[in-house]
């Protein structure tokens, strides 16, 4: 449910790119550079959480400092963003993957397999759509070129110049791990 709302949120960014704030734009893209950082963490929690040669303890300490050190990646988008929001999209997700470690009834392996097939998917579907965004021809939509001035994009770039191509992304991305989960 979750991957569908947020997909949800970005189709909604792309027909109406204010309808979610004046910093929607900005702020959906921030979401996804955070969901770059997380897909790479997935598979560096993924190991930790399903390693049987390291004790509960201690895989809960290497945990917490992988969390640490990913910190720093959201700091950094924090202050280039301005915004603090991304700390707690951030938390909440390192704190299902800690939970992970103490789940009931699950067996190592099967947490493992588990563990190892969203990482792949996600891994996939968010390569493979960055580039099927870039390259393929997307419809504006409501992020017309009347109006992506007043989005308050600096830098330069595909995904500053042509906004609706990383909106397009989310959209996608987001339903392709929710149509994932579903089956």
């Amino acid at each position: 449910m979750p991957d569908v709302v947020t997909s949800a949120m970005f189709l909604s960014v792309w027909i109406a790119p204010f309808a979610l704030g004046p910093k929607a734009v900005g702020d959906a893209m921030l979401v996804m550079l955070v969901e770059f950082v997380l897909i790479h963490g997935c598979g560096m929690f993924g190991a930790v959480v399903t390693d049987t040669d390291m004790k509960r303890r201690q895989r809960l300490m290497t945990l917490v400092a992988l969390a640490l050190a990913y910190l720093v990646f959201i700091f950094l988008f924090s202050v280039l963003f301005d915004a603090w929001w991304p700390y707690l999209v951030f938390s909440w997700l390192v704190l299902g993957k800690v939970a992970a470690v103490f789940r009931p009834g699950v067996t190592q392996e099967q947490a493992h397999r588990q563990q190892t097939l969203a990482w792949v998917e996600s891994a996939v579907a968010y390569l493979g759509l960055v580039f099927l965004t870039l390259f393929v021809p997307l419809p504006r939509l409501g992020m017309t070129l009347d109006v992506q001035p007043q989005f308050g994009l600096d830098g330069s770039g595909v995904w500053i110049d042509e906004p609706h191509r990383v909106i397009a992304f989310g959209v996608l991305y987001f339903g392709v791990l929710a149509w994932s989960k579903a089956r």
